[in-house]
């Protein structure tokens, strides 16, 4: 088995990170759904470390059992962060065979809760693609990594502006 480079980080998490995380599964039917794809990337603080992004293809690169063990040395007891993100605990649940208890922040609850305080109309657009376009980021959600970026720059958007 490969040793990580951080192997200390994954050990003691920073109460400062978070995990962003998204799983492009073959259906978004929980019961069904089988995961094609995870990608996390870790939040420190004001940076993104996508360095270390991890981005797993349960089944195809790896057995499922090893990649949710990966997934779940990866993401530890940090808070996760996420569009969609009960559909992504879900997959990860099933996929590491052990709860997520962590904190979770959605972050189009975030984006809702900021548009409804200015909103003139009570609807809010809250299609990933809308908030990325509104939110001025400079990133495509293209595949679960570029979704899992694409998430951890609103959440960044979201929580630090006006720090």
């Amino acid at each position: 088995m490969v040793q990580s480079a951080h192997t200390d980080i994954d050990r003691h998490s920073d109460r400062r990170e978070r995990v962003a995380i998204h799983c492009e599964a073959t259906s978004f039917d929980l019961e069904t759904a089988r995961p094609l794809v995870f990608a996390a990337i870790r939040i420190r603080g004001p940076r993104i470390l996508t360095g270390s992004a991890l981005l797993l293809h349960p089944g195809s690169d790896s057995g499922l059992g090893e990649a949710g063990d990966r997934l779940h040395a990866f993401i530890g007891d940090r808070p996760l962060v996420g569009y969609y993100l009960d559909f992504a605990v879900a997959m990860a649940e099933r996929l590491t065979g052990r709860p997520m208890a962590q904190e979770r922040v959605e972050v189009s609850g975030l984006y809702y809760d900021r548009k409804i305080r200015n909103a003139v109309k009570h609807a809010v657009d809250l299609r990933l693609d809308s908030m990325i376009r509104d939110l001025d980021l400079p990133v495509r959600p293209e595949g679960a990594i570029g979704t899992a970026l694409a998430v951890a720059m609103a959440w960044l958007r979201l929580t630090q502006e006006g720090r």
